[in-house]
């Protein structure tokens, strides 16, 4: 079996971070909000999917950004690559609405009041910021 991978951007504008909620149509965890980010294709390295996706789902370049810690992260058969995205060129906004029906920038006092797809998301959070 292939092993699946996926990454995923961890960007904060002040004190808050942006998250989007996963399009309700979708079969892996509808209606929850989550990092942007997406499954490493064939070829690709954890960095150009980073890239790729973040342009295609938020119209983003990361300029700047390092591996997070969390990068031995298995979710249900998933690894995780996760990156702190310190720099972007572009400002973020939902170009993939059957991806995430919306996107926000969430108060890290707030996430975790959020219907969230890892219950590890705060705890990721508050490790990053330290």
């Amino acid at each position: 079996m292939m092993s699946r991978v996926a990454v995923f951007g961890v960007l904060f504008r002040g004190e808050s971070v942006l998250l989007g909620k996963r399009a309700a149509t979708r079969a892996y965890y509808p209606g929850v909000w989550d990092f942007p980010g997406g499954h490493v294709e064939v070829g690709e390295t954890s960095e150009q999917t980073l890239v790729r996706e973040l342009g295609e789902e938020l119209g983003i370049v990361p300029v700047r950004f390092e591996l997070l810690p969390s990068d031995s992260l298995i979710f249900e058969g998933l690894r995780l690559h996760g990156y702190w995205v310190k720099q972007w060129t572009g400002t973020p906004s939902n170009l993939q609405e059957d991806e995430h029906s919306e996107i926000a920038w969430i108060r890290l006092s707030e996430v975790d009041k959020l219907k969230l797809a890892s219950p590890m998301i705060p705890e990721l959070l508050q490790a990053i910021r330290g």
